[in-house]
Order: C-alpha cells, then structure tokens, then sequence
C-alpha cells in the first residue's frame, strides 16, 4: 500500500512538472478526449439502465454493449503511447477507468474518476498552450 501511494506522489510530481509542455499532437489528445467522454458516458448511462446483479439484465447488458470494455482498452493502449508523460499518464488513467466504467459488471464507481482526469488534462493543454505563447 506505501508503495502505490509513493508511486503515485511520484506521478503526480512529474505530471505537474511536465504540465505546461504543449502536446506534440493537440488533434490526437482532443481525439481521445473526445472518445474519454464518450465512455463515460455511455458509462454512466449502462450503470443507470442496468442492474449488474440481475443476470438478464447482465446479460442484455453484455450483448448491447460489448464493444465498449475492447474500445476503451484500445484507448488505454493508444494512451500509454503518447510521447509527453503528463499526457500520457492522465490520459491512461482516465482510460483505465472508462474500462471499468463501461463494464457491465462493475459497480460505476470507475466512471466518478473520468472527469477529473479529464480536467487534468485541459489544465495541461491550456498551459502549455500558454507556456508556447498561444491564446
């Protein structure tokens, strides 16, 4: 447990020292914000609709949605790539909640994280944007 949470601080510190570096492809983070909140959403309306704890509603879950848990994993995966670690740490992060949120047999709670990270996020895209003389 002191491990994660030093791992954690540690992120946390290189992110906010990364922050204000523009991302090297503005269109490709927009991208994946675009699609971040498009998984929460959908999220959030799957854990409205359906209740994990009744098997054919599991079920009707599962067959209606079961390209989204494949679609934010790609996500994740495309994330973890980004050059620039303070985009790329938040962004995956972000992405690793919105695959448990679109799960059909999660609780949701995941899906609570997504806005934050995305927060994040435009901070980082707004100072570097700043820090590159853009307004």
């Amino acid at each position: 447990m002191k491990t994660s949470w030093v791992v954690f601080t540690l992120l946390l510190t290189i992110t906010g020292l990364a922050r204000a570096v523009p991302p090297e492809n503005p269109e490709q983070v927009n991208a994946m914000i675009a699609e971040l909140k498009s998984l929460h959403q959908q999220g959030v309306e799957l854990h409205r609709d359906y209740d994990a704890d009744d098997k054919a509603q599991l079920k009707a879950c599962q067959a209606e949605h079961a390209g989204l848990g494949a679609q934010a994993t790609e996500l994740r995966n495309r994330a973890a790539k980004l050059p620039q670690l303070a985009y790329r740490v938040n962004l995956t992060m972000a992405a690793n909640d919105a695959v448990g949120c679109v799960s059909c047999t999660s609780d949701g709670s995941d899906c609570d994280a997504i806005p934050a990270a995305l927060k994040r996020v435009d901070r980082q895209m707004k100072a570097g944007t700043d820090a590159a003389g853009g307004d």
